[in-house]
């Protein structure tokens, strides 16, 4: 389905979409709403759907989608968080109107020179299939920083963010142009290319594989601005209850460790092997309890996870690695102190990282870490968190807590409606 100018249309119109878009685009752009005109609609609009959207006016196309599983009570609840009016406000002075509010005025020999924000200009967003309603999310910041934006939607959308972006013009019609959505596969690379060369940026979500990718699509003087994907993990001591390591796992079994924010694994803060492994069957036995309040897997799922294991029980005498199964999940202890991906799907790894390694260990990898749940003594709390920070993580958090996101929270560390916009200086 595509979404241009306020209209859903079939598919079979991307041709004549795509001829029309540049002009359309250029067109937008001369005529666009300042920065704070553009925030304060989109803010409006947001908050007139977010009501909307707890009183039940959307049931109709929201319920099907919950009985589907595409997203779950919880994570609607949350997301509504993000566009509750009070919240959207909140972001948008953090990350911008602050700035906005103290643009300075610069007398230069007697020339007066003015400082102000103004957009990027077009942005062509390419979003990642793994949060449910993130390609939406990332297009209302696009509009919140004065953009006119371009999506290509992951396939595993299920139609959720052309809904949601259509019922928001719906609310406010001078939106339309300032959004369209295009459902066309990343392997399209002739599009890809049309439309990387109408945007000023691109937005994409993805790990570093999509960066490549879409560095091959862009021209050179096309900006490349990069979310995820990010590794995150526990981070473990003696002190850790079994309390903390069952909200861990909770949070392990609800988010099937698919997420940026997902944890990976444990790190534990100890060199002896002996212990990291008492810690691995510790946690498994956790983790197994806490799997039977969740569904199980598909049969894809578990064929695929069933035959990396088997893999790594093959090579365990060589590699040092022992995996520790059970009914659906695993732990597999290393001997090493390498951040990796899990085998995912509620199968996890647990090593051994003392403290005095934290920074060393993992600044290799600051690039690509995100968060880390601690579970300490709280007298330990502040000397680990600034030993993370340090190594790079940009967020630091009690074990349950890992994907629970806080509105206007940042971006892999870095609030995204400024790198939506640039600094114009002009003389008066």
């Amino acid at each position: 389905m595509i979404l241009f100018d306020g209209r859903l249309m079939p598919d079979e119109e991307l041709e004549k979409v795509l001829s029309g878009l540049e002009a359309h685009c250029i067109d937008t752009v001369s005529k666009r709403e300042s920065v704070a005109e553009m925030a304060v609609m989109v803010m409006n609009a947001c908050g007139v759907m977010e009501e909307r959207i707890r009183t039940g006016v959307y049931d109709d196309i929201l319920n099907p989608l919950l009985q589907r599983g595409v997203f779950t009570e919880a994570q609607l609840a949350e997301a509504l968080e993000y566009f509750d009016h009070e919240n959207m406000v909140a972001k948008y002075w953090t990350e911008l109107g602050v700035l906005m509010d103290h643009m300075p005025e610069y007398n230069d020999k007697g020339v007066r020179i003015t400082r102000r924000m103004e957009p990027l200009g077009v942005l062509f967003h390419i979003a990642a299939g793994n949060a449910q309603g993130l390609p939406f999310y990332s297009v209302i910041e696009g509009m919140m920083a004065g953009n006119v934006n371009i999506l290509k939607l992951p396939s595993a959308d299920d139609g959720l963010s052309v809904m949601l972006l259509h019922k928001l013009i719906q609310i406010e019609p001078k939106l339309a142009p300032y959004v369209c959505v295009l459902d066309v596969p990343s392997t399209n690379v002739e599009v890809m290319k049309r439309l990387a060369g109408m945007a000023d940026a691109v937005v994409v979500w993805g790990g570093d594989e999509a960066v490549r990718a879409v560095r091959t699509m862009a021209d050179t003087n096309t900006q490349i601005i990069s979310w995820g994907h990010k590794l995150s993990f526990a981070y473990v001591t003696e002190a850790a209850t079994d309390e903390e390591l069952k909200e861990l796992a909770k949070h392990i079994c609800a988010t099937r460790q698919v997420l940026c924010n997902s944890c990976q694994g444990l790190f534990v803060d100890t060199q002896d092997d002996a212990k990291v492994l008492a810690m691995g069957q510790r946690f498994l036995q956790i983790l197994q309890e806490v799997a039977g309040e969740y569904p199980e897997e598909s049969i894809g799922v578990r064929g695929k996870v069933s035959l990396s294991l088997y893999n790594e029980e093959l090579e365990s005498k060589d590699s040092g690695r022992k995996v520790l199964r059970g009914k659906g999940v695993s732990v597999t202890v290393m001997p090493d102190e390498k951040l990796e991906l899990s085998f995912m799907f509620k199968n996890c790894w647990a090593k051994p990282l003392p403290r005095a390694h934290i920074v060393k260990a993992l600044k290799g990898h600051r690039g690509h870490l995100q968060t880390v749940g601690l579970l300490c003594a709280e007298e330990e709390r502040a000397e680990l968190t600034d030993l993370l920070v340090k190594a790079g993580v940009t967020h630091v958090t009690r074990a349950g807590r890992m994907a629970h996101t806080v509105a206007g929270a940042t971006h892999d560390g870095e609030y995204p409606l400024r790198r939506y916009v640039r600094v114009v200086d002009v003389e008066l």
